[in-house]
């Protein structure tokens, strides 16, 4: 009914939504104060990092010519230290709380790719 186009750009648009979402929700439940405003912030931040290091993720796998285990795993300690990185920045939260915030992150992005994924096969 769509053209293919046009439900790239939705699914496109759901990803970045959910992934924002996802960073958000892993920044309020690690922080002990609950602080919603800058969960968000760092969620908006931490998601234009992780996409960043994606794309240049993507570029080196391909430039090196390493298979999809060693590119997942760039992309995922990637994540991991983008997201913790932020923590520290904008709520500067202890190293457990950063820690969990990292896990929490890592957790949900796999949940949204999963998702992601699962609306490329509808």
């Amino acid at each position: 009914m769509f053209p293919t186009h046009a439900q790239e750009i939705w699914i496109t648009l759901l990803y970045c939504v959910l992934t924002w979402v996802a960073f958000s929700a892993a920044y309020y439940l690690a922080d002990t104060l609950h602080r919603r405003k800058e969960a968000m912030i760092g969620g908006l931040i931490a998601f234009m990092a992780v996409s960043i290091l994606m794309m240049l993720a993507g570029y080196a796998s391909v430039f090196m010519g390493v298979g999809v285990l060693m590119s997942l795993i760039f992309q995922l300690c990637g994540i991991l230290l983008s997201v913790m990185a932020v923590s520290r920045v904008v709520q500067m939260l202890p190293w457990p709380r950063t820690w969990l915030a990292g896990g929490l992150a890592l957790f949900f992005y796999l949940i949204v790719s999963t998702l992601i994924g699962w609306c490329f096969f509808l």
